[in-house]
């Protein structure tokens, strides 16, 4: 939705403000500040091995007891976490790889906002949608030192909030992919006000539709559904991770490393992908590039990246992330 006239926070008070105008939308709509049962039905499209229909269910009881489950093609698990932490994750899943469809469906609905670390870039601009006023937050993670400028940056994930409501409409975790949050009949829960569906877009297209199916108090702690009889001690830790867009520079195939010189240029890939607990890299979707001829060496680089991840501890959940990798590639210049 940004594409000019952004503005580089310059002190603590407007930083404050950026920040502040996140937390409110996540405030608004975050289901999980109190128990819950959610359950959300998800179409994914567009030729991936896990594209199809899902059902997820989300629940978190009193006592702090969670479970989610999750059913599609070819899939289907039930995870639980019986004292209510990821200390302990239990499931009828003891290895395997998470499906992106699956992964997806349910980080989406945690309506994610990035943290306001130090060393975070924060900007900001306006926009419109569909006529109603926007406020939006350009967030890079780790950026340090460094300042951008211009339009909307290739590292940089997009958050837009309706200017009237303070509602999350639009969020944009890396260039060529973004979410829109539909409001037009949302769900009243205690204090939260919850879209009744999203949509996930990629180039252009659109490639995933959820919707709400039910939204309502959670079961009794005491329910046998939170009983642990059957199931695998999977790990302590969280299955899956929820995706960051991380800058990668590297120099093009077959061409010393150029570097920010007068004499170099940078090509972008950006790279959307699934990195299952044993290191294997699958579904991996180019959501943008500058040049095509350097989509298979951003491939090679994000496989090398996955299998890196592959050592664990002993007793350590296997975790399975959704990865977004923006690639810079310096090459010389023509």
């Amino acid at each position: 939705m940004v594409t000019s006239d952004v503005q580089q926070v310059q002190d603590a008070q407007q930083r404050i403000a950026a920040i502040g105008l996140l937390e409110k939308a996540r405030g608004l709509s975050n289901v999980r500040a109190q128990p819950y049962d959610l359950k959300t039905s998800f179409i994914a499209y567009g030729g991936l091995a896990s594209d199809g229909n899902w059902m997820l269910e989300d629940i978190a009881a009193r006592g702090r007891k969670y479970r989610w489950t999750a059913s599609g093609p070819n899939y289907s698990a039930v995870n639980l976490y019986p004292d209510g932490s990821t200390n302990g994750l239990y499931s009828n899943q003891a290895s395997g790889l998470l499906p992106l469809a699956s992964a997806s469906g349910s980080l989406r609905y945690l309506l994610h906002l990035s943290d306001s670390r130090p060393q975070a870039s924060i900007r900001t601009a306006t926009g419109s949608l569909n006529g109603a006023p926007q406020n939006c937050v350009l967030v890079v993670i780790g950026a340090g030192s460094r300042t951008f400028s211009g339009g909307r940056n290739w590292e940089e994930s997009e958050y837009c909030v309706d200017s009237k409501t303070g509602l999350l409409t639009q969020y944009s975790p890396a260039p060529g992919v973004f979410v829109r949050y539909d409001y037009s009949s949302g769900i009243r829960f205690h204090n939260t006000f919850i879209p009744t569906a999203f949509s996930i877009f990629e180039n252009g297209k659109l490639v995933a539709e959820a919707r709400t199916v039910g939204l309502a108090d959670p079961p009794a702690a005491t329910d046998p559904m939170f009983d642990t009889a059957g199931m695998t001690p999977v790990g302590s830790g969280r299955p899956m991770n929820p995706g960051m867009n991380l800058p990668i520079v590297m120099s093009a195939p077959g061409q010393p490393f150029a570097g920010a010189n007068t004499n170099s240029a940078i090509q972008v890939v950006s790279l959307h992908g699934d990195i299952a607990g044993d290191g294997r890299l699958s579904e991996v979707e180019i959501l943008a590039s500058t040049d095509p001829a350097l989509n298979q060496a951003a491939v090679e680089r994000a496989t090398a990246i996955a299998q890196a991840r592959v050592p664990v501890q002993p007793g350590a959940t296997r975790q399975s992330s959704e990865i977004f990798l923006t690639f810079e590639f310096f090459t010389q210049a023509r």
